[in-house]
């Protein structure tokens, strides 16, 4: 159960549940009704986001779930895996109604347009368009080299893909990338501001780029302990969290922007942090880390945090609910807890 430090907002437990398995990927449905916890092995389970029950169980990929995502109706949930298939399934009945060939053997990422019936999935150097009714739409050209991870802007009729020394903007109706940016290294993560003026990316060499989207002038900020895989940004796209240490490091990105100015640093692991989520709409900030802590923050009132719990495993992945009344905490050892602010 979460544990509560005192502050004037605390951290109270809704429900938990033990899945058994590393939980992988983790997506609250559009309408909140549901969560999605995709487990390592290969099964993903249907639970409801009030009481933690199990509605389904879809027998997922059986070499192993990679990535999963909500079509934007809630209706149907796609998920892709280590074999080269994006399946797609009604999930409170488990049927699959689509199981379509990615185009290599290993999905990294599957991705449902939050402002569209399109999908689109990444394998190896292969991105493909597709409906969420399983229509194939467009294979884009090879990429240089294997795609990491894919975002769309918003609800918008963007997306940006990122993989060794490029990222790339696309638009669904252009099979060519509308715009390119070029950068020496491994590129990791990718995540758009809310606003859609800026693009950050998380590398392997331990540093975060940024990028100001109308004129392309970039940013590096360097000197993380580690790889950097974690990146959130606020709602008002003027605050960017990111991981890639034991601190969480917060960027302002307002006014001239973030160079030469001091992050604010959110001290309360001592483990690398391993996830990163703010609120939808507020401001409040979770992280979590390799040891299980999971810590409550409002960092633009300050470095100073607001509560803490223990999860006593890997913390994978946290997300606010649609509503962001309520957010989710799952774990390397298949828990998955729900949570909410508390007045305390």
């Amino acid at each position: 159960m979460f544990g509560v430090k005192k502050a004037a907002v605390g951290l109270a437990s809704r429900w938990s549940v033990e899945l058994d398995d590393h939980i992988i990927a983790l997506e609250w449905a559009p309408g909140g009704q549901w969560l999605a916890a995709g487990l390592v092995g290969g099964p993903v389970a249907i639970l409801a986001a009030s009481t933690g029950e199990r509605v389904a169980t879809l027998p997922g990929h059986n070499v192993g779930t990679t990535s999963l995502s909500w079509s934007r109706d809630g209706r149907t949930l796609v998920t892709g895996g280590q074999d080269g298939k994006i399946r797609i399934w009604q999930p409170e009945s488990a049927e699959l109604l689509f199981a379509l060939d990615a185009g290599a053997p290993w999905v990294e990422k599957v991705a449902c347009s939050p402002g569209s019936a399109h999908l689109l999935s990444a394998a190896g150097k292969v991105l493909r368009l597709w409906t969420t009714a399983g229509q194939f739409e467009r294979e884009y050209p090879a990429h240089p080299s294997t795609i990491a991870d894919v975002a769309w802007q918003g609800d918008s009729p963007y997306f940006t893909t990122v993989t060794y020394g490029r990222l790339a903007m696309f638009r669904v109706s252009h099979a060519e990338p509308t715009q390119t940016f070029e950068w020496k290294g491994s590129i990791l993560r990718v995540a758009w501001s809310p606003d859609g003026n800026y693009v950050a990316t998380g590398n392997q060499d331990a540093s975060v780029h940024f990028w100001y989207r109308k004129s392309g002038k970039d940013l590096e900020m360097s000197g993380y302990a580690s790889k950097v895989r974690e990146l959130a940004w606020d709602s008002g796209s003027r605050y960017l969290a990111t991981g890639g240490s034991p601190v969480g490091i917060v960027w302002d990105c307002s006014g001239k922007g973030p160079a030469g100015t001091r992050p604010i640093q959110l001290r309360g692991h001592e483990a690398m942090l391993s996830a990163l989520a703010y609120q939808r709409r507020g401001a409040h900030l979770v992280s979590g880390c390799r040891s299980g802590r999971l810590c409550l923050w409002r960092p633009d009132k300050g470095e100073t945090q607001l509560a803490a719990a223990e999860l006593h495993s890997e913390i994978t992945v946290l997300q606010w609910a649609p509503d962001d009344k309520q957010f989710a905490a799952s774990t390397a050892a298949g828990r998955l807890q729900v949570g909410s602010l508390s007045e305390v």
